[in-house]
């Protein structure tokens, strides 16, 4: 009778599936690989952590899907391991698939909003000192996931592609998920694209920000430039300065001073420029 069985690598008894394992380099291995024993196959995935929090092999044929678990720091195959007695292989398959590809649509959607967030932040000028930093994880966590369903996709492709291995009901599955985890890779592909142009935003955002101090800066020392002139102009103290005996020389030359910074203010509020 066709069924799935989870079991731990160090709880593993079948010797003919551990002399499999014992011939394949598991370290650097993702993909499938057809053995004596049916298909063999092995996948991680990541969950937005660096550590691989969920590495498998599974052997399937006609009668079993045994999946064997080499690394789990997740509870993403509870429910499996909760129902793993009595259930056929058909629903082990769509167990197993239907908790990691909603488990990942559900982080996929989690992190699009983010991301929309994040943009709608930036373009209202709410730009923080760490914002860099939170795109650069992004990317990072990204990339783990577009390699981790990448190589799921070439394990459910190379699965399909050997359905004289398995039953028709569980090939019509493995048809189905091959189209859903496709479907997933596009969805994490348009979210790296995304944070591109969030990366795009933030750097437009930055240099409109420099551009606004450097428009402020510029603009001031224009204004009091005039001032420089005068400073500079009446600094000389010649002897045939009028003005520099004059007893209203030093309020003539206050008055001009303010005089000439208020029509520099007038005039750069005309055109916009303050």
């Amino acid at each position: 009778m066709e069924k799935v069985r989870i079991v731990a690598l160090k709880d593993m008894e079948e010797e003919k599936y551990l002399e499999t394992l014992k011939k394949i380099k598991l370290d650097y291995w993702n993909g499938v690989k057809t053995t004596e024993h049916g298909i063999c196959g092995s996948f991680q995935m990541h969950n937005g952590k660096r550590v691989k929090p969920l590495w498998m092999v599974f052997f399937l044929n006609r009668q079993e899907f045994l999946l064997v678990t080499l690394k789990d720091e997740t509870d993403i195959l509870k429910e499996v391991k909760e129902q793993k007695s009595g259930i056929t292989q058909q629903e082990g398959v769509a167990i197993i698939f239907d908790t990691i590809l909603t488990r990942g649509q559900k982080v996929v959607e989690e992190m699009e909003q983010y991301l929309i967030n994040m943009e709608r932040e930036i373009v209202a000028g709410q730009i923080e000192r760490n914002r860099n930093q939170a795109i650069f994880e992004c990317k990072r966590t990204l990339a783990l996931w577009k390699n981790d369903y990448g190589q799921l996709l070439s394990v459910v492709e190379g699965v399909t592609g050997r359905k004289q291995e398995m039953s028709e009901e569980c090939a019509c599955y493995f048809r189905i998920y091959e189209n859903k985890v496709r479907r997933m890779n596009e969805q994490i592909q348009f979210l790296y694209e995304e944070l591109v142009h969030v990366r795009e935003a933030l750097d437009a955002a930055i240099a409109y920000e420099q551009n606004r101090i450097m428009k402020v800066f510029t603009t001031v020392t224009t204004v009091f430039m005039p001032l420089t002139l005068v400073a500079g102009w009446y600094g000389m103290n010649f002897v045939s300065m009028p003005e520099l005996t004059w007893q209203y020389g030093y309020l003539f030359v206050t008055v001009l001073s303010v005089a000439v910074v208020i029509a520099c203010i007038l005039f750069f509020r005309k055109k916009k420029l303050l």
